[in-house]
């Protein structure tokens, strides 16, 4: 069975979904697309607008076979790390080809890049001028690292700027209808999630939060000192530097929340875990068995059933959802 893997978001869903679901099997001409998402929290750190339950739907319905979780822990990571834990889980089921969207459309070039920082592993591409990447080409030279590591086939489709990105879809949404709306959980913001996260700040100490992960370089500091601030916005402002952005600084404030310290972080994610699959998908599941193939949870290791409890819970505080995980087309 020849498979196809796509990393995604879906935080929300939108028409450049559809179309990245479609080119990927127009160009792959897989047998099985596996969709690997992440669930509660966003790469960026950011609480989802969609369910998980809701993610797996739409995938499926427009035209995803198989679709996994990458749990909080390991979605709320910097790209290379967020790329790492996606492709080892994707590995796990030995997916062919990973499909990604590009704005240079042009794997050779990401290829030369991935040489270059494994010739020289001080080169940043964050900080070289002279690439001036974009943000879907800065994740591609991620997955094509990974992916030559596990022998996975990389391959690129142009992004279409006709669609609107899933961004300016987050901001529009508080203004006017979206599509697939009726998805979306508006409530899920940091605006909802701050009083916790200061209230959490306020009571602690420094080397009490220096415990969890991502809480590096002195910044339990800068965030505890920010937390005098009553918005958001205001804490947000005050935190990001040149050393710390927006998506680090959110990440960051993830984990706290979270509780997941240092200690506990296991440095790769060597499972699958299962939300839900067609008839193409179980063929897929059934095949590779012997796998680290998760269905139930009570199959977790016990830190991902830390991580689902810890993770649902959180969520759930500000949305009342149905968490169904396992969907299954039987027709």
């Amino acid at each position: 069975m020849k498979t196809t893997g796509i990393i995604a978001e879906y935080n929300p869903f939108h028409q450049g979904h559809i179309y990245h679901i479609q080119k990927t099997k127009e160009i792959t001409q897989c047998d099985c697309l596996v969709v690997i998402v992440s669930s509660f929290y966003s790469q960026r750190g950011l609480p989802s607008f969609l369910s998980r339950y809701d993610k797996t739907k739409l995938a499926l319905e427009y035209g995803a076979n198989l679709v996994l979780e990458l749990p909080a822990c390991f979605a709320c990571q910097s790209a290379d790390y967020f790329a790492k834990y996606a492709i080892q889980s994707l590995s796990c089921l030995d997916i062919d080809t990973l499909c990604f969207g590009s704005e240079t459309n042009n794997i050779s070039y990401l290829e030369s890049i991935v040489l270059k920082n494994k010739i020289n592993p001080r080169f940043n591409i964050n900080q070289n001028q002279d690439l001036n990447l974009c943000p879907n080409d800065i994740l591609g030279f991620q997955y094509i690292r990974y992916c030559k590591e596990y022998k996975i086939n990389p391959v690129s489709i142009q992004r279409n700027e006709t669609f609107k990105s899933a961004t300016q879809t987050r901001i529009d949404a508080y203004k006017e209808q979206q599509d697939f709306q009726q998805y979306f959980h508006l409530e899920q913001n940091w605006n909802h999630y701050y009083p916790y996260l200061r209230l959490i700040l306020q009571m602690s100490k420094p080397e009490d939060l220096a415990q969890f992960h991502l809480v590096n370089e002195g910044i339990e500091y800068r965030l505890i000192q920010a937390s005098q601030y009553k918005s958001w916005n205001e804490f947000l402002n005050t935190c990001v530097s040149k050393t710390y952005t927006k998506a680090r600084i959110q990440r960051t404030c993830i984990m706290i929340l979270l509780q997941i310290k240092k200690e506990d972080m296991p440095s790769s994610f060597s499972g699958c875990r299962v939300l839900g699959f067609d008839k193409v998908g179980q063929a897929l599941l059934k095949e590779k068995k012997d796998k680290n193939i998760y269905t139930k949870f009570k199959d977790l290791p016990p830190f991902l059933q830390e991580i689902e409890r810890k993770s649902k819970a959180l969520y759930t505080t500000f949305s009342q959802i149905e968490d169904q995980v396992i969907l299954y087309d039987r027709d």
